[in-house]
């Protein structure tokens, strides 16, 4: 299906094509010990509270905006942009689907090991969360059309693949190192620069231990979707 819609949008006249990201930076309301929003105790979106998913949410649609601002000034009138982000069927916004198995369970486990061994604060364990939020479809949609610079010619959440491959599914340890692998691709910069990298490696290989013993539900369970849009200008 997301080959047809590729090729559908490649007959139209002209189009700029986009693997996005959004939530460069973690709200700061939710770093705020005076905020209903600090997010003690996690470091992920997934599973917190309310006032929580409404600061990732808000910080989403300001991103998003400013984005579809920026790319509204460049394009040409029949022209049309295709965006790929990654999303979520759920719509509670802190049930993050695979990005929550990815970050908000043996990798929040591990920080967690991190503070019950002393080598952290808890403190700082608070102070550190994943800057990512997968979108719903309602989400992305409120914001294109809140923006008003561009119509949605198609909107729609692809299952995309896993992280985790592997070469031997049966092998525990392998998946393990898979998923510790993952963790660190996305966040292992943020990680090393806030605990050092001797800490950082203590971290990964918590996750990696971790993840081994719960290999086969992981294999199973993680899964991605992704939001693909094709918007023209208004």
């Amino acid at each position: 299906m997301v080959k047809k819609f590729i090729l559908e949008i490649l007959e139209l006249h002209a189009w700029l094509s986009y693997i996005i990201s959004f939530n460069k930076e973690v709200p700061d309301i939710v770093l705020d010990k005076r905020s209903t929003a600090y997010n003690k105790g996690r470091i992920f979106i997934h599973g917190a509270n309310e006032s929580t998913a409404n600061a990732y949410r808000n910080q989403f649609q300001n991103d998003l905006a400013m984005f579809l601002r920026s790319r509204s000034e460049e394009m040409k009138r029949g022209g049309s942009m295709f965006l790929v982000c990654l999303g979520r069927t759920s719509v509670d916004p802190t049930d993050q689907g695979g990005a929550g198995l990815l970050f908000g369970t043996h990798f929040q486990d591990a920080w967690d090991d991190l503070v019950q061994e002393g080598l952290i604060t808890s403190e700082k364990r608070d102070n550190f969360n994943i800057p990512v939020f997968a979108p719903s479809l309602h989400d992305f949609k409120e914001v294109v059309e809140a923006n008003g610079s561009f119509i949605i010619n198609k909107l729609e959440v692809f299952r995309g693949g896993s992280p985790l491959v592997v070469s031997h599914p049966d092998d525990a340890a392998e998946i393990g190192r898979a998923l510790a692998n993952s963790c660190r691709s996305v966040s292992g910069v943020l990680v090393d620069a806030h605990i050092g990298y001797q800490l950082s490696n203590e971290l990964f290989s918590h996750v990696e231990s971790r993840a081994t013993t719960q290999a086969k539900e992981l294999l199973e369970n993680l899964q991605f979707f992704h939001i693909v849009a094709s918007l023209s200008l208004a």
